[in-house]
């Protein structure tokens, strides 16, 4: 069966089609003419397309253009509640799921935990909940969803979404794009949630300028999604980002990859609160342990500082290897404090400038708040729809084909 792609929905589905869909999000408005010399067609093809995108209530017309002599030109835009796209994270314990516009906002999300993890399993189960949930929402067009983005934990291979390891689902070489694509019906990108959420930064949050970013997630784990000049960087095997066993400290702590004075090791906070549990003498949940650390507590506090120094040693790396301009930190790290941020950028600095690489990189929390994973999977679709290197470039001329899809 040859997977689905995102041209294949009703409503993108043709490479001309996408043009204007992506030329408008680009944009934000144009005239017919500008789209006709943007996108390289036609006039007529434009009129066509755009009638019907407009009838189908795509696409609206609204405040005239500036005029050059001639009449006004009518101005075209996007009708984003029109649009949908459906995220879904894969965690350890919980699967989260959200309808959202193409503009980020949710229109309807939920999380629940699953019977099991069975990959079979799942998928019905997750196909009953998307059902549900685009009933709930009102959306009663299929052919307004423009696909499913799915962020799990671990390797994942994006091209033809496998899951090729995931120890937090126990699962290792799952199909889980195709699985799901024959389930909904619907196109369905799969990436690693370190990966996922960098795009999301790009696309929502504060990392959409350009320049070269990295997206840091801290929690369970840690790992870090790469984007230069708005373009992800994966790697041939998907693992470009995976900072989480590097060592950094010599001779720390053991982590439970066997090496020791590895990141995860330090900023992990199942990791971080088994030490707090040794030095103190008591277990406590994560919020017990950062209210500690407030008032005082000594060794929350030196956990804490732990967490600092190596963030700022694996991310000073980072920005110098790597020629960062802005490193995001989500997760728990990312939420803490400013004050703990601002020392970790501060480090960052003071080691850049020693070096000789005296350049500024900000090191700053996310501001996508609690919805950052689930937009890290609509940020896959996003990315793929309204990249122009992956399917639209004007100066080359028009549309490019993602692998497999022939024309519609």
């Amino acid at each position: 069966m040859r997977r689905r792609t995102l041209s294949s929905t009703s409503v993108v589905r043709s490479y001309n089609v996408a043009a204007v869909l992506q030329t408008l999000h680009r944009a934000g408005s144009c005239s017919r003419s500008e789209l006709t010399e943007l996108t390289r067609m036609s006039p007529s093809t434009v009129s066509r397309i755009t009638a019907q995108l407009i009838k189908r209530g795509i696409i609206v017309e609204e405040r005239l253009g500036t005029s050059t002599g001639g009449r006004p030109p009518v101005m075209l835009r996007l009708d984003y509640e029109k649009l949908y796209v459906i995220g879904v994270r894969l965690m350890r314990d919980t699967v989260s799921l959200g309808i959202f516009d193409l503009n980020g906002r949710p229109v309807r999300k939920i999380s629940y935990a699953p019977y099991g993890w069975d990959p079979e399993f799942l998928i019905r189960e997750l196909h009953e909940r998307i059902d549900e949930l685009l009933t709930d929402a009102g959306v009663r067009k299929r052919s307004h969803v423009l696909g499913v983005g799915l962020a799990v934990a671990g390797v994942v291979r994006s091209d033809d979404g496998t899951v090729v390891r995931s120890v937090n689902l126990g699962w290792r070489d799952v199909p889980v794009a195709r699985m799901l694509e024959e389930a909904l019906g619907l196109p369905v990108l799969v990436e690693n949630d370190a990966n996922a959420g960098a795009l999301a930064e790009m696309w929502f949050g504060g990392a959409g300028d350009g320049g070269n970013v990295m997206y840091v997630k801290t929690d369970a784990g840690v790992g870090a999604g790469i984007v230069f000049e708005q373009q992800l960087v994966t790697g041939p095997r998907g693992m470009a980002g995976e900072i989480g066993h590097i060592p950094f400290v010599a001779d720390g702590h053991p982590c439970r990859c066997g090496q020791r004075g590895c990141l995860e090791t330090y900023v992990s906070m199942p990791d971080v609160l088994r030490r707090y549990a040794a030095a103190a003498g008591r277990s406590v949940d994560k919020q017990t342990f950062f209210d500690s650390a407030k008032k005082g507590d000594a060794a929350a506090v030196l956990l804490i500082e732990e967490a600092k120094s190596t963030l700022t040693l694996a991310l000073t790396a980072a920005a110098a290897m790597l020629d960062l301009d802005q490193i995001i930190v989500d997760g728990v790290w990312g939420r803490f404090s400013p004050e703990f941020l601002s020392g970790v950028q501060a480090g960052v600095q003071q080691a850049m400038k020693r070096t000789g690489l005296d350049k500024q990189v900000a090191v700053q929390p996310s501001r996508l708040g609690e919805d950052s994973d689930l937009l890290g999977a609509v940020g896959l679709v996003t990315n793929r729809l309204f990249s122009p290197p992956d399917v639209l470039t004007a100066e080359s001329g028009g549309i490019r084909r993602w692998a497999g899809q022939a024309d519609a």
